[in-house]
């Protein structure tokens, strides 16, 4: 478990985090929403230990971050994901990125080279093994930052704005694969301030000048953030199925298409 315990951190003298508390549980998947200066990467940076809090503390499995003795095993345990991916790519081709952390963390060669094959068939770019990653586009350049961190075996995935720097084809590609993640059993922590994208998390922890101002299910937030953020026709409808108790939570295409059957019948 992820624990915040009364945290509070400050950029000289704006704040950036108050007054947190917060518990990540294994397995969940949870969409951390907010404006651009509400604390979302604050938050996120306190739980590997980039950030340190000015008060409180931030605990990974009960190992403190501000143990300097503990940040090791806590960064082999929680994977972050940035939100410009190339400020991660440092190979020279896909498989060489990929393989980077893992000599970092001493992973024997044998079992590299099975982990790359691995990674490159869950993101499906096994075809781009060989590939520079400067020619990639901006949505594959994120999935090969996916690739490389789950090499490494996280516990704890934490994306930054994953959907921001790429197309709508890409976008979709990084939420399909983010929601294999967590099915796959990893904690996945993302954030946004795209509304629709809160459709992949079970769990909506919003982010308002560095106070957590609401923590619950996606569909509970919606009547709160809505005019806020804006949404599409395509969660506008399902909030309405919502409302009339036709659906429980939010459902990809597929998924909504059988139950809009089930429902006709």
């Amino acid at each position: 478990m992820i624990e915040f315990k009364n945290v509070n951190f400050k950029y000289g003298e704006d704040i950036a985090l108050n007054n947190v508390n917060l518990k990540i549980s294994e397995g969940e998947s949870i969409a951390f929403l907010g404006l651009n200066g509400s604390g979302k990467t604050s938050l996120f940076q306190m739980i590997n230990g980039l950030l340190m809090p000015n008060d409180g503390y931030v605990s990974v499995d009960g190992m403190r971050t501000d143990e300097e003795e503990k940040l090791w095993e806590i960064r082999k345990k929680v994977g972050m994901i940035f939100q410009n991916p190339e400020s991660q790519i440092v190979g020279t081709t896909v498989e060489e990125d990929i393989a980077f952390g893992m000599e970092n963390i001493g992973v024997p060669r044998v079992e590299m080279v099975k982990r790359v094959d691995e990674v490159l068939r869950f993101v499906d770019m096994e075809d781009l093994k060989k590939a520079e990653p400067y020619h990639l586009s901006g949505g594959q350049k994120q999935l090969l930052c996916v690739a490389s961190i789950l090499a490494m075996k996280p516990k704890y995935v934490i994306m930054d704005e994953p959907t921001s720097m790429i197309d709508p084809i890409g976008r979709e590609r990084i939420l399909a694969t983010m929601n294999d993640m967590n099915k796959m059993g990893k904690t996945l922590m993302f954030s946004t301030h795209i509304l629709d994208e809160i459709v992949v998390s079970k769990r909506v922890v919003y982010l308002r000048n560095g106070e957590i101002v609401f923590d619950g299910k996606p569909m509970e937030i919606m009547k709160k953030v809505k005019e806020e953020f804006g949404t599409s026709d395509f969660i506008e409808f399902q909030y309405r199925l919502y409302r009339h108790g036709f659906i429980k939570h939010f459902m990809k295409p597929d998924e909504l298409s059988e139950r809009l059957r089930e429902l006709c019948r």
